[in-house]
């Protein structure tokens, strides 16, 4: 969660911890921490970091022997030996920066041949008055419009040199819905503030964002998905019902909502199943476009009845709903021409026109069955003699859904 920036003051942190512990194993106790000798640093109280070498002065001193004193740092970049220097006549110890601009606590031990004379510890605390920047995490990115949801905001802002800020400082917490806007102010915590932010009851955008004095975070937004849809209604429309196998049928279903009303989101997708009398099932998949969905497929070529539903797979469904299609034919012409020409048509629609080319015609003769396909209303089937010998047979036509027997005679 934490941006890399932000997490290396942790592990220095922890770091600078071990180091201590592994120092207290190898640093020689102090037999007299206030004075042994001659030397003694002043009290060190604790300071605001700083890009500034910090100095630790003496309290007490001997120039003859000063080159005999280490003063032993350990802080968030780990241990450091520091020799003291001369600065208008008094020895001091200066505390790299590599120190002192990072927050943490800063172990000391004043050390003469081996001997602890004085250790200790002090603080380098955040530098409050000047906010470096402030980092906000926000999860997860979409929610949806129920009372069980939320996402929750994590801000954690830090000072000039990107260390935590102490605890119980303030940071607000804004949050914005359609027009309301709502404002918490939270307390820090280890470095970070949180909010919970419960799912509003309609769609939409939620946008977020942090501030600490005239410092501001970067807008983080979450958007708000419909609930799980409601069963809903289809509907069928097509210019007329003739098995026609050419005309198109439109499907619909209502507009899909949530229990709260509002509309699924564009995309979701939508099965239109359809089964006939012969117990045949298929479906045609389409998508939502503001709640609707649509979808169209052709009349078939034989009359029938058709089931028809729509579901979202698992979520919702719709009412079945029965749509007939009626015979466009009512006979089959049928002529034998010479040369063992059978002649099927023309075939006629509704209105008296051709139909249109491709429609399957089956013939059956002597128990073998031949299928040809329409133009022009028409088809023929060439009988030879071979196949089926001279004499008069008993033929089956079916075309259209509808069936009719011949008898014709082959020379």
């Amino acid at each position: 969660m934490y941006h890399r920036k932000n997490i290396a003051p942790f592990l220095i942190s922890t770091l600078a911890v071990i180091s201590v512990f592994m120092l207290s194993f190898y640093i020689p106790k102090a037999q007299n921490k206030t004075s042994v000798g001659s030397f003694k640093i002043s009290e060190v109280q604790d300071r605001t970091v700083s890009v500034e070498e910090q100095i630790i002065t003496f309290e007490t001193y001997d120039l003859k022997t000063i080159h005999t004193i280490r003063l032993v740092i350990s802080g968030t970049y780990g241990s450091i030996v520091l020799i003291p220097k001369i600065k208008n006549g008094q020895p001091i110890f200066s505390i790299p920066p590599t120190f002192t601009k990072y927050a943490g606590s800063i172990a000391f031990y004043l050390i003469q041949h081996e001997k602890v004379l004085q250790d200790g510890v002090f603080n380098l605390l955040p530098k409050t008055t000047e906010i470096g920047l402030i980092e906000n995490y926000l999860g997860p990115r979409s929610i949806v419009a129920n009372d069980r949801d939320h996402t929750m905001l994590v801000s954690i802002p830090t000072d000039i040199y990107d260390n935590l800020l102490p605890d119980s400082m303030n940071i607000e917490i804004k949050t914005q819905f359609k027009n309301t806007i709502t404002i918490s102010t939270k307390e820090l915590t280890s470095g970070f503030a949180w909010k919970r932010i419960p799912a509003p009851l309609v769609t939409g955008r939620i946008s977020t964002g942090s501030t600490l004095g005239d410092v501001s975070s970067k807008e983080l937004v979450a958007d708000i998905f419909p609930d799980v849809a409601q069963d809903f209604s289809i509907s069928v429309n097509s210019n007329h019902s003739y098995a026609d196998g050419n005309e198109i049928i439109s499907l619909q279903t209502t507009q899909i909502k949530d229990k709260r009303g509002n509309i699924m989101t564009d995309g979701t997708l939508v099965s239109f199943m359809m089964t006939d009398e012969t117990g045949a099932y298929w479906q045609t998949n389409t998508t939502t476009v503001n709640g609707f969905a649509f979808a169209k497929t052709l009349h078939p070529q034989t009359p029938t009845t058709w089931k028809i539903s729509a579901t979202i797979s698992g979520i919702a469904s719709s009412q079945e709903i029965n749509q007939t299609f009626v015979s466009i034919l009512d006979t089959i012409p049928v002529m034998t021409l010479q040369n063992r020409q059978v002649l099927v048509g023309p075939l006629t629609s509704y209105l008296g026109q051709l139909v249109q080319d491709g429609i399957i015609v089956s013939f059956q003769i002597d128990g073998a069955t031949y299928t040809k396909l329409t133009t022009n209303g028409k088809v023929s089937f060439d009988v030879k003699q071979e196949d089926h010998p001279k004499g008069n047979y008993n033929v089956i036509i079916q075309t259209l859904g509808l069936e009719t027997t011949q008898n014709i005679s082959l020379d």
